[in-house]
């Protein structure tokens, strides 16, 4: 008997489960270089001797960083590349950007054939 009711109970409330279950609609939407202006890579080219058994954080990636460095209240974006230079964006709002990197200060391209694993952006002398 005891049984009998948890299986009649087990099927109610299953029964009633597609009607709680929506579709939830995506938090995020994948913009096109073309639309942002975006156009960052993180290439790595493994090698026999420059490989994850030679350096184990090899696939960690590179980093970014977001602030607003013009006090425009606008997010901007640095990125790191492992192997490649990096890029400073510029927000011109409505999620356009601008590629200011060498006219910024070009060695924020980093060292040619330095290896990059991240990026941190603060304010230091707090001016905003």
């Amino acid at each position: 008997m005891q049984n009998s009711i948890s299986l009649i109970i087990t099927t109610v409330l299953l029964s009633w489960l597609p009607i709680a279950v929506k579709a939830q609609q995506p938090l995020f939407e994948l913009l096109p270089p073309k639309t942002t202006n975006i156009r960052f890579s993180n290439d790595i080219n493994e090698t026999e001797h420059l490989n994850v058994l030679a350096y184990e954080y090899f696939y960690n990636g590179g980093g970014i960083a977001v602030g607003d460095i013009n006090n425009d209240g606008l997010d901007d974006l640095f990125f790191t590349a492992n192997m490649g230079p990096n890029k400073l964006y510029l927000n011109q709002g409505n999620l356009k950007f601008k590629d200011i990197t060498r006219d910024a200060a070009k060695e924020l391209e980093g060292r040619s054939g330095a290896w990059k694993t991240g990026v941190t952006m603060s304010d230091v002398n707090g001016d905003g």
